[in-house]
């Protein structure tokens, strides 16, 4: 669906781990998250107020039993993509305006 951005983790009582991930689909609106579970096909609609850590946590309790040790982590991936990003797009920024400032 989209780019994982972040994970809840929780563990159920037989000691097995589950996963909710958080993806965001840059494509069309980049502030749009969408909730994927990785064991099953819980994808629920967005068009709520409830949070999406409440709903998460919420699910893994429901649905598999996991509800000690939620954990919250933000995708490695995505963390390193953003520590690159914004130096050079605030760099960019400062000579543009640098050059305005001069023009």
């Amino acid at each position: 669906m989209g780019t994982p951005v972040r994970h809840f983790t929780a563990s159920a009582a037989d000691g097995r781990e589950y996963t909710v991930r958080i993806e965001r689909d840059f494509r069309y609106d980049p502030y749009r998250d969408f909730v994927v579970c990785a064991h099953c096909d819980w994808s629920p609609s967005l068009l709520t107020t409830r949070r999406i850590d409440d709903m998460a946590a919420e699910h893994l309790a429901s649905a598999h039993g996991a509800d000690g040790g939620l954990s919250q982590q933000e995708d490695e991936g995505f963390r390193k993509a953003r520590m690159i990003m914004l130096p050079i797009i605030a760099v960019l920024l400062i000579a543009l305006f640098v050059w305005l400032g001069n023009s």
